[in-house]
């Protein structure tokens, strides 16, 4: 992330007195891990972000949604990529060369009593 985009998401974080983790695992295994998180942050902030670069467990989404609980917001590999691409943070555009084959190029005459 460049520094304009740093202090953008800095100010963010602030500005809604959010607090974020971030988990680098194939699989974010549930329950344990969000309700860690949000033990920790309880009573700090308002809103909580859990980020992975795997993907979210049934059970690790389930334990997102508490009534009473602060919210938490979980964003997983794909998700973060796709926002990254959406907003062109990171990512740089390139384009893409493309090929079809002739089939004119293929398209030899019968050679009569070979085939």
């Amino acid at each position: 992330m460049n520094n304009e985009g740093a202090a953008a998401a800095e100010l963010a974080l602030k500005a809604y007195s959010l607090e974020s983790d971030f988990e680098h695992l194939a699989a974010l295994d549930g329950r344990p891990e969000i309700d860690k998180f949000r033990g920790a942050i309880q009573g700090d902030y308002d809103h909580g972000v859990f980020l992975t670069t795997g993907r979210f467990t049934s059970d690790a989404e389930a334990a997102s949604i508490k009534k009473g609980a602060i919210s938490l917001l979980l964003l997983d590999g794909e998700a973060i990529a796709e926002s990254m691409i959406r907003n062109g943070i990171g990512v740089v555009r390139r384009p893409v060369q493309l090929f079809d084959l002739d089939p004119e190029f293929f398209d030899f005459p019968a050679a009569d009593g070979l085939l």
